[in-house]
């Protein structure tokens, strides 16, 4: 049974795109990488490139296992309906696929808090150490202030507030 934890560590970023290498999803689905292909060459029109992918040379360097496709999550649904025990295939890969796929979102979603956090620490501690910092609130002087100085639109709506045109 394939766990999350499993196909978590051995999806690949390809294309933006979470994906499984063909040996990988051959091994969980117990199929040999050949017949995996076979099937994927025998329905080019179910496997549109978007879904299932053949890695280009560049590609196929940068990954051990040096995969010839690659399959996203729509991809894998979309084999295990040729799959023979497709019901064990539904039942084993596909959840833990999506469970990999929301790990991954989660820790996206995480790593851009914690930027955006790291941001405003940033920031605060400039403020406190008396920097300049664009996009800080500027202070204003306590007391008379010139029309010159209001903000623009100012004095015509206290105009247009006591009636005056």
């Amino acid at each position: 049974m394939a766990a999350p934890v499993e196909i978590l560590s051995r999806l690949l970023w390809l294309r933006d795109a979470a994906a499984l290498p063909d040996t990988v999803l051959a091994d969980q689905l117990g199929l040999e990488v050949k017949a995996l292909a076979a099937l994927v060459q025998a329905h080019p029109d179910r496997f549109p490139e978007p879904l299932v992918f053949h890695l280009t040379a560049e590609e196929r360097q940068k990954i051990p296992e040096a995969p010839v496709l690659a399959f996203t999550e729509a991809g894998a649904a979309l084999l295990t309906g040729l799959v023979p025990d497709r019901e064990a295939a539904l039942l084993v890969l596909l959840p833990a696929f999506a469970e990999a796929r929301h790990l991954l979102t989660a820790q996206a979603e995480l790593s851009i808090r914690l930027t955006a956090l790291e941001h405003k620490l940033d920031m605060v501690m400039k403020v406190l150490e008396g920097e300049e910092v664009e996009g800080a609130p500027r202070e204003r002087p306590i007391g008379f202030v010139t029309e010159t100085d209001l903000p623009h639109g100012l004095k015509a709506r206290d105009r247009a507030a006591k009636g005056r045109p």
